[in-house]
């Protein structure tokens, strides 16, 4: 006797062959294991990530720069797998025990670094597009007042409690402060401006420099009175520029002395 199969035949007292359902346990252990780090989002705590943002910037920020990007000496964190799929240190703490780490942080340190990891990933990944200014005040202010004392010789022209107090309340907004310490400029009519002498068949003259190029230099002397002079054997230029400090300080400038340094100017309120 011929039996009719139906079509849609219910799945109630059918019997599967065993094969089949060995590859799709297969199937599905493949499936789940091919699933890339936890799926809940670890849910930063602003105050935990403000004590981690110390202890980067204490062990971290020289390798893997101020905004965790890296640099030179260590990868970038914001995009790092170990950093995206860590909740609360399990997968940044093993990491920091490899020879490549020094630091010796405690498990509090390592927890509270994990919030300020997360918080700048999410930070970024919320500020595509920039609507929001980066954030420069990741440096040590202490670090920031010893450059500034010291290896910087800002000291030498500069004062915290006399031209420079108060500068944080002057200059509220972070990335302009940061652009005015690399980026000084002199106010047109100021007191200082780069002035320039020219010595040529034993005649000097002094003034302020109007322009300079690799043929000519031009001056407007003391009584206001504008002379150009074109560059030629026997003739004497002597540039003062009252910046100069500020420009061979950018060929020194570390990522973390440019962040310290930022960071104290926004202490001096």
């Amino acid at each position: 006797m011929v039996r009719i199969v139906p079509m849609f035949e219910p799945l109630v007292g059918r019997v599967f062959r065993p094969g089949v359902t060995i590859v799709a346990t297969i199937t599905m252990a493949v499936s789940l294991g091919a699933q890339g780090g936890p799926y809940e989002r670890q849910k930063v705590d602003a105050a935990a990530a403000t004590r981690g943002r110390a202890v980067y910037a204490q062990h971290c920020i020289n390798c893997h720069g101020s905004t965790a990007k890296g640099g030179d000496k260590g990868p970038d964190l914001i995009r790092s797998v170990v950093v995206l799929r860590d909740r609360l240190g399990n997968a940044i703490g093993p990491a920091l025990k490899s020879p490549a780490h020094q630091a010796s942080l405690k498990d509090a340190e390592v927890v509270d670094l994990s919030h300020f990891l997360h918080q700048r990933v999410e930070s970024i990944a919320t500020n595509r597009n920039a609507r929001q200014p980066i954030d420069v005040i990741t440096g040590d202010p202490e670090a920031g007042r010893a450059f500034f004392n010291g290896a910087g010789r800002c000291n030498t022209c500069h004062s915290p409690t006399g031209d420079l107090g108060g500068i944080a309340k002057r200059i509220p907004d972070t990335v302009n402060l940061q652009q005015r310490m690399l980026f000084p400029s002199l106010r047109r009519g100021g007191d200082k401006q780069v002035e320039v002498s020219v010595t040529s068949g034993g005649r000097t003259v002094t003034g302020v420099l109007v322009r300079e190029d690799d043929f000519t230099v031009s001056l407007r002397d003391a009584a206001g009175q504008y002379q150009s002079f074109t560059r030629a054997p026997g003739v004497e230029i002597v540039v003062r520029d009252p910046l100069e400090a500020h420009h061979e300080l950018l060929d020194r400038y570390t990522d973390a002395d440019m962040h310290n340094l930022t960071t104290y100017l926004w202490t001096l309120k």
